[in-house]
C-alpha cells in the first residue's frame, strides 16, 4: 500500500473540485483538514482526516459509498432500483432501466447514487449513460454504468483503511 500526503494548497485544490462538480457534499468535506492519498491494487482513494472521500477513475475524482452515505440523500443525484437488481449491481453489473423504480433529475454523464429499495443505504456510484428523462420515457436498456459498489476493490480498501483507524 503506498501512502502519499498532500500539501495544503494540493488539499484546497482537490477540495474545490470535488466541491465544484458535486455540491451536495460541500458543507460535509470543508472543515476538513489532512489530506491523504493512498493506493494499493490498482485503487487510489482521497482522505480527508482519514475519510474515504473519493476515488480516482480515469483521472477523475468520484465520491465513495462512504461520503454518500455520511452526506445522504442530497450527497449526488439519487436513482432507486428494485430488489431484484440489487444482487446483480452487488456483483458489478449495470444499472438497467427495467429496474429503476426513481430517478432524481441528472444528464447523461453525472455521477449517480444508486439506492437499495428501503432507500437506506447507496450500493453503487455510477456514471449516466441516459438523462433522468430518457429513462423515465424507457422500458429498456443500459442506464448507468456502475462504477464502485459495495463488495469491489474500492470498498475493500476503505474497510482496510476505516479498521486501521479505530
Amino acid at each position: 500500500m503506498k501512502i502519499q500526503s498532500l500539501r495544503k494548497k494540493r488539499i484546497r485544490l482537490l477540495k474545490d473540485l470535488i466541491c465544484n462538480r458535486y455540491p451536495g457534499i460541500y458543507n460535509y468535506i470543508s472543515n476538513l483538514r489532512e489530506g491523504t492519498i493512498v493506493e494499493d491494487n490498482q485503487v487510489k482513494l482521497l482522505l480527508l482526516d482519514g475519510e474515504p472521500i473519493a476515488f480516482f477513475k480515469n483521472e477523475e475524482l468520484i465520491p465513495t459509498l462512504y461520503i454518500v452515505k455520511k452526506v445522504g440523500k442530497s450527497a449526488l443525484p439519487r436513482v432507486v432500483v428494485d430488489e431484484g437488481a440489487v444482487k446483480h449491481l452487488l456483483n458489478g453489473a449495470d444499472v438497467m432501466v427495467p429496474g429503476i423504480t426513481y430517478v432524481d433529475s441528472f444528464n447523461i454523464g453525472d455521477i449517480v447514487s444508486v439506492w437499495e429499495p428501503k432507500e437506506v443505504t447507496p450500493i453503487i456510484i455510477g456514471k449516466a449513460l441516459m438523462s433522468a428523462n430518457d429513462i423515465k420515457s424507457s422500458s429498456r436498456g443500459k442506464a448507468i454504468k456502475n462504477l464502485h459498489y459495495a463488495g469491489d476493490k474500492i470498498w475493500k480498501l476503505m474497510l482496510r483503511i476505516l479498521q486501521t483507524m479505530k
